[in-house]
Parts: structure tokens; sequence; C-alpha cells
């Protein structure tokens, strides 16, 4: 099997990323935008510090919920990570809004957040989902499966929660387009999702975070230990 990537959101310190690529972390994100749509989110002069300080082995992954193009394209000329993740909605950003920022940037890689559900039968699901890759492949260079919550209007995933990775297979089997599969994963599950579903790379957001009481006492964000748990089992899955 090729090697399949790690990717880790939520070190919202330098330090923590730092830690994450020094584990061996490919890719690593953090939202940014001048805009604030979510908590902790960087601007994006702190978005370049952020990435400035960890290794050019490092793909750096730039995250927004926004939806509004001219926004968007605005907040790029301002700072260009490697991949720019989709995150928002997906129904309120067009193939054709994707491709103006394709356009205008077109250097740069864009992940597109793929919304899928737990506890929704994938039968159920799976016209949805398929159209929505029809539609979006021809503009995205990766996609990226997460668990959406459906009673959150707030972007698509970091919600811990595992779904079928049946919709993730099926995915990844229909498609191109290099496919990231995440929601709900740890070092105890990723071996088998990566079994079941042979995708291009696996990322993990919350179960690789301190609790809240430890963030304080350690002034951060990032379990060490987990992410090296996290990379050490995709690498031998």
């Amino acid at each position: 099997m090729a090697k399949v990537i790690t990717q880790i959101y939520g070190c919202e310190k330098i330090k923590d990323a730092q830690i994450a690529a020094a584990l061996g972390v490919d890719h690593i994100g953090c939202g940014f935008g001048e805009v604030a749509h979510l908590p902790h989110q960087k601007n994006c002069a702190q978005a370049k510090e952020f990435f400035d300080a960890l290794p050019d082995s490092v793909v750096k992954v730039g995250l927004t919920i926004a939806t509004d193009v001219d926004e968007i394209i605005n907040d790029l000329h301002l700072f260009e990570p490697d991949v720019y993740h989709l995150s928002g909605d997906i129904r309120d950003i067009s193939p054709e809004g994707v491709q103006r920022i394709r356009d205008e940037f077109p250097n740069l890689k864009i992940m597109q957040a793929i919304p899928v559900y737990s506890g929704i039968p994938v039968e159920e699901q799976w016209p949805v989902v398929l159209e929505l890759i029809r539609a979006y492949e021809a503009t995205t260079d990766f996609f990226l499966i997460d668990t959406k919550d459906p009673d959150s209007t707030i972007g698509i995933g970091a919600t811990g929660i595992t779904h079928d990775r049946e919709i993730d297979r099926r995915i990844i089997e229909s498609t191109d387009v290099k496919c990231i599969i995440a929601g709900g994963l740890c070092a105890e599950n990723v071996a088998e999702a990566i079994h079941q579903t042979h995708p291009y790379g696996v990322d993990s957001c919350t179960l690789t975070t301190y609790p809240k009481f430890l963030q304080e006492i350690t002034g951060r964000v990032k379990d060490p230990v987990k992410i090296w748990e996290f990379v050490e089992a995709a690498r031998n899955a």
C-alpha cells in the first residue's frame, strides 16, 4: 500500500505545530482570514507567521468556512498557503466560484470538504454525495471527507464524530481526486479506517487535542503523545 499521509488540525500555537512537524505529520492546517468566522481563527498575517515557522517539508493547509468568493480572494492575496481548504457549506459556493479562485491563484491547491453524516444509512446519503463529487471534482485537488453535524450551521467537520467508512470507500473508488478521510479518527481506529477505504490521507483534529483543563495547565492545545500515536498507527497500517 502507498504511504498514507497524515493531516493535523487544531495547532493553534506555533509550538504545537512545530511539535507535530517534528513527529512526522505531513499536512498541518489552521483556519485563517480577515473576517472572523471561527473561534481561534488567525488573520492573514498571523497565518503567515504560523506557517513560516514550519519546515518546508510540511504542507501548509489554510482553512476557511467563508463562502463569499470575493472575501476568499482578498484573503488569499494577503496570504497564500500551499493548500486552501474550503470547509464552509458546500452548497453556498458553486463550482464556478471555486474555479474563480483557481483562476486567480493557479499555483494554489484546493481542498474541498465533502459532508457525510453519522446515523444516516449510506444508501440514503449516496446519491447526494455522488452528485457533489461529480460537481466539484474538476475544481479540486483534494476531497476532505468529514462528519457533518446536522444541527450545526458552522462549516463541515471538526465534530469528533465517526461515520460509516463505507461511504468513504465509495467516494474514493468513484473519483481520481485524492481523498483524505476524517471524522473521529484517532490512533485506535485509524488503521482499520485505512484498510477499509484505502485513502490518500487521514486527518485528525478533535481526538489529538488536550482536554480543556490540560490546555490551561500546559499552555498548549495539542497532545503530542496522541499525535505521535496517530502518525505511527497510520504509518504501520
